[in-house]
């Protein structure tokens, strides 16, 4: 049975050396398996992905993975050697929940952002909005 989820995470375009520990990272090692990380700000440094030729000003990397420990990931990634934690925002969207939930570093620990008119089920962790119908997203 699957279970995957979407990961996209933002961070400061001043975070060049922890970009860099981020590709280095062994995939397997935390969860991501053998792709690891697409880096969709662009192919090169500040690269242009759409909007004006301007380079990004941010950096921008995303995947799905199945079966991801998001513990895990989050781990991992809070023990970086970020320079602007603040300036990081982890994106995560399991193929259950309903949207994607938001996560912060803050004061060197995650925090995720509560999003109105939504919960997070205790029974099976997934994000449900309070304001639609349960069945919602499913197929006829």
């Amino acid at each position: 049975m699957s279970d995957f989820t979407d990961v996209i995470l933002l961070f400061s375009y001043l975070e060049d050396s922890v970009l860099q520990h981020i590709i280095s990272l062994d995939p397997l090692d935390v969860g991501l398996h053998p792709g690891g990380f697409k880096r969709v700000s662009g192919d090169q440094q500040l690269g242009h992905w759409g909007g004006t030729p301007r380079g990004a000003e941010c950096h921008v990397l995303a995947g799905t993975f199945n079966h991801l420990n998001t513990g895990k990931l989050r781990s991992t990634l809070q023990q970086l050697p970020w320079k602007c934690p603040h300036s990081v925002q982890l994106l995560l969207h399991n193929e259950n929940d309903a949207l994607f939930g938001m996560w912060i570093l803050l004061d060197g620990h995650w925090l995720e952002v509560p999003i109105p008119r939504t919960t997070r089920r205790p029974a099976d962790g997934h994000l449900h909005r309070t304001d639609c119908p349960d069945d919602e997203y499913q197929q006829p």
